[in-house]
């Protein structure tokens, strides 16, 4: 009986911690200050597709979180890589990477941050990256 006691505890806390770390996630992102940004052309992060349009784009530790007034949203994880404009960019600096008609959301810069976090790339943009070949470039734009 000892046993099955410490084994219902040990499921018990792993549990409570891994519903920690799921609830946690967009609290830690509603904690940053917020980027607005006008994006003039459809966009993807993963494989959600955005239509062109007014979002906010929030950024905390891993994540990035995007949402428009129009309900459309998404949390994406996300590193941390290196932001060699800190101290020279102004509010923020939005990158994407383009395969053919296909924009995927790469990078999100702030001023003033060592920083950036660059995206997880989808299933979805290395299968088109796959049939794109060699036609990759880089959008960006930058925040309010």
């Amino acid at each position: 009986m000892n046993m099955l006691n410490s084994q219902l505890e040990g499921f018990a806390v792993g549990a409570t911690k891994a519903m920690l770390t799921v609830v946690s996630i967009p609290a830690v992102v509603h904690s940053q200050s917020e980027m607005p940004a006008n994006i003039p052309f459809d966009f993807y992060i993963g494989s959600q597709r955005f239509p062109s349009g007014t979002y906010s784009f929030k950024s905390s530790g891993m994540y990035v979180k995007v949402s428009s007034r129009e309900g459309h949203s998404a949390i994406a994880l996300a590193g941390m890589i290196p932001n060699p404009e800190s101290r020279t960019l102004i509010g923020g600096k939005l990158m994407f990477t383009r395969y053919d008609d296909y924009f995927f959301l790469s990078e999100v810069r702030r001023a003033g941050y060592p920083t950036g976090l660059g995206l997880t790339r989808s299933r979805l943009e290395t299968e088109i990256a796959k049939s794109s070949g060699d036609r990759q470039l880089s959008a960006s734009g930058t925040t309010r």
